[in-house]
């Protein structure tokens, strides 16, 4: 008898330990994550037990974190969750209902790799031209809405004209209006949002040297066409399950679709776990690539810590401090790690890539290492941070 009490305590325990370790844990576990990532980028893994500490991770680290994850995300999915928005959910029978949903999401997918070719398009044409004339947008906007107007009278027209043939005069002109006007505006509005996460992806884009304009263009379609049909399908999946289960059940699908997709991308774009942990960095104050004049006290470091010739600092009037102008390339704990201004060239090197090319995400990752290895270890108690060097006052 005694032993089952014993034993019924000690299941109750472990549920309560269980319940609060898993939350810390898994915060703790991701925080740590993207500081080891960073610090495996630079070269600079020996920091990490020497600035790191459970407090840190738990308290804030952990939601920047997340806070960056979220963000990616959204900026990435968001045509994706719009199309969830714009497309209504039709209250009639449910063949009808179902036939309208697949319909639209064909009319989305449709409209959004059309426009990747209008936006390209036009831009190649423009710059074959020769001509120096900015991009007529309200031209591209009206073809990609005509586009949608176009293939929604292919695909819905049919069903429009069996919902509207025994309906009054204005009923008809507020459903053909709703249906052939409004929702492909709506849907055009979608397309173009694909502009914001495709531009995350080709700002960093290399080409070898010597590839020719059209494999760049077939390239630059090729990566678009990839990026809208992968993050359009957590949208897709939710439509096709919004009325056939639980809201719980259609978020815990999106959500694990989107995990995969994003798995997907990062196989082959490296460059989007760096991009996000950047995001991390800044906003958690990790790093900063702010030039700003940093005081370091002459008697707590050699002369020859600050000699190379990167380094652009003079001595105090007082001799007291090295005056260094330099960023910050990791701050955490009671570590800094400051560094000539040539690593802020280095670290945005870093984030370039060239699609499928292994080999060159090695090649300016250990580049941004060399370049770290120039960057000076100093404690942050003692290190004095300037905007910049106040003036030196003449005598009159």
């Amino acid at each position: 008898m005694e032993n089952n009490r014993i034993n019924k305590r000690f299941i109750k325990l472990r549920a309560w330990f269980l319940t609060l370790l898993t939350p810390a844990f898994a915060s703790t576990s991701i925080a740590a994550l993207f500081v080891w990532s960073h610090l495996a980028r630079i070269g600079q893994t020996g920091l990490f037990f020497d600035s790191i500490s459970f407090s840190s991770l738990f308290s804030y680290l952990m939601v920047f974190a997340s806070v960056s994850m979220l963000l990616f995300c959204i900026v990435l999915f968001m045509p994706s969750l719009l199309t969830g928005l714009f497309i209504s959910n039709y209250q009639g029978e449910s063949s009808l209902r179902n036939e309208l949903t697949e319909n639209n999401i064909k009319i989305v997918l449709l409209t959004s790799l059309l426009s990747t070719l209008i936006f390209f398009g036009y831009f190649f044409l423009i710059h074959h031209a020769g001509k120096e004339e900015a991009q007529n947008v309200s031209l591209q906007l009206g073809t990609i809405w005509l586009c949608s107007f176009v293939l929604s009278l292919w695909f819905n027209g049919p069903i429009t004209y069996r919902q509207i043939s025994a309906a009054g005069k204005w009923k008809k002109i507020k459903k053909i209006l709703s249906m052939h006007v409004l929702q492909p505006m709506l849907f055009s509005l979608t397309a173009c949002i694909y502009i914001f996460p495709l531009e995350l992806f080709l700002r960093t884009l290399e080409f070898p040297d010597g590839t020719n304009e059209m494999w760049q263009a077939l390239s630059v379609i090729a990566l678009s066409i990839f990026l809208i049909i992968f993050s359009l399908i957590p949208g897709v999946v939710f439509l096709r399950l919004r009325t056939r289960t639980s809201l719980l059940n259609q978020v815990t699908v999106t959500g694990g679709i989107m995990a995969g997709i994003l798995f997907i991308i990062f196989t082959f774009v490296h460059m989007v776990p760096a991009l996000i942990l950047t995001m991390f960095l800044k906003t958690s104050g990790i790093m900063d690539l702010t030039p700003h004049i940093y005081g370091v006290p002459t008697a707590s470091y050699p002369a020859e810590y600050f000699r190379d010739s990167a380094w652009q600092g003079v001595r105090s009037s007082d001799e007291k401090y090295y005056l260094l102008k330099a960023v910050k390339i990791y701050s955490l704990g009671d570590i800094r790690l400051i560094c000539p201004l040539n690593i802020i060239q280095s670290y945005k090197d870093s984030l370039q890539y060239q699609l499928l090319d292994t080999d060159y995400d090695d090649s300016v990752r250990g580049k941004l290492q060399d370049a770290v290895s120039q960057c000076r270890r100093v404690k942050s108690q003692e290190l004095l941070t300037l905007e910049k060097l106040p003036q030196v006052e003449t005598k009159k």
